[in-house]
């Protein structure tokens, strides 16, 4: 049994007081938009208003406990608010209207797995957006109650997993950061007075950005890396990647990937950077990834560990044409000035990275990202 999604929500929308009237802002009900949408629960706000701003605008006070999802931009994210709010023009609030019909969580749960559908029924040349019809028309299965329990329960307890790994590699990161920052300095200040070398002048091949246009998916084709396959500067070898034909990666041979390359994005987010695994050999990227590969690989993790700072934001200021913006072009990426510690210390710090980055593998055996994945396309499909 199915009933569409539609059929058992209410659907509240939102909007932004005048910025023009500073009574409206700065009150004690927490605002949301998209970028407040940093895990599965919204319990804090960047922005807050006040009740008259909710009297003079298009926004509404959504109750605690309902399910929060943008339908403009960041598509395919989910939350649920642990405390009333309210939210702007790009977010929708979903109301379930009969508890006894439909659990949130197991709403909730059903959403994420939906992501990626969500995300590709988005429209716009620039900014990505999908119709109210989209959530209306999703068509949502429905066990018994107790059920939808259960199955919500067990996806909770796996993304309690997953949510440990991310913190455990969130953890190892600030380390690595900080023994960075301590043999090398900071790379903005350059306190220790490295010399500095043009990022072209490290490469042993001009770099460059990937497929213009690529196709629908074709099974059995040749992986496309995109921006959302860097998770936390990682590439995940076992990830579901686009895949192309290899008639239009070989168009595009400039880009095959050999591994051990870095892949930094161009475009929206940019500046994300990862290392490319030697076991993705012979793919290919997307338009939005630059590749760059080196002449000297052991200075590799170095380097990529150098443009995964922070501060690395404020070295990209320095190099684009009136800042940063949502296009990082070639050309500014090539004069990106790296301070250049003498090999043995660049060593040692490969070193304890590996070590680190080992440690983090072993705490990870099973792959509780693909576990939760697994689990929650079972219990969708009437197999959990």
């Amino acid at each position: 049994m199915s009933s569409s999604l539609g059929s058992l929500v209410d659907i509240r929308g939102g909007g932004t007081p005048s910025k023009a009237v500073p009574e409206y802002w700065g009150g004690g009900i927490p605002w949301a938009s998209v970028k407040d949408f940093k895990s599965t629960e919204i319990s804090t706000t960047a922005d807050s208003i006040t009740l008259e701003a909710i009297k003079n605008s298009a926004t509404h006070l959504i109750p605690a406990g309902s399910i929060i999802v943008p339908t403009r931009m960041a598509l395919g994210k989910v939350a649920v608010n642990t405390v009333d709010i309210a939210i702007n023009q790009d977010l929708k609030a979903l109301i379930v209207k009969d508890a006894n019909k439909l659990d949130q969580r197991y709403l909730l749960r059903f959403l994420e797995s939906k992501s990626d559908f969500l995300e590709s029924q988005g429209k716009g040349a620039t900014v990505k957006g999908i119709t109210l019809d989209v959530l209306r028309d999703l068509e949502i299965p429905l066990p018994p109650l107790a059920e939808q329990k259960r199955i919500a329960a067990i996806l909770d307890k796996a993304d309690a997993i997953r949510r440990k790994r991310q913190q455990a590699i969130k953890l190892a990161d600030e380390f690595l950061r900080s023994v960075f920052l301590d043999m090398f300095g900071d790379p903005v200040s350059n306190p220790k007075g490295w010399p500095c070398l043009k990022l072209e002048n490290l490469v042993s091949k001009p770099i460059t950005y990937g497929i213009l246009k690529p196709e629908e998916f074709v099974p059995n084709g040749i992986p496309m890396l995109r921006i959302q396959d860097l998770t936390q500067g990682i590439i995940d070898t076992a990830s579901e990647f686009h895949l192309v034909s290899e008639k239009l990666s070989c168009q595009y041979k400039r880009t095959i990937l050999e591994g051990g390359e870095i892949v930094i994005s161009l475009v929206g987010s940019i500046g994300i950077v990862a290392r490319v695994p030697y076991e993705l050999h012979g793919a290919n990227v997307h338009r939005n990834l630059g590749v760059i590969q080196l002449k000297d690989s052991s200075i590799a993790e170095y380097i990529t560990s150098f443009m995964q700072l922070p501060q690395f934001m404020q070295i990209l200021e320095r190099v684009s044409k009136g800042g940063v913006h949502k296009l990082l072009n070639l050309a500014d990426v090539k004069e990106i000035e790296i301070p250049m510690p003498t090999l043995d210390v660049i060593e040692k710090y490969t070193e304890i990275k590996l070590h680190l980055k080992g440690l983090v593998t072993k705490c990870e055996s099973a792959k509780k990202e693909l576990i939760f994945e697994s689990l929650s396309q079972k219990a969708f499909s009437g197999q959990l």
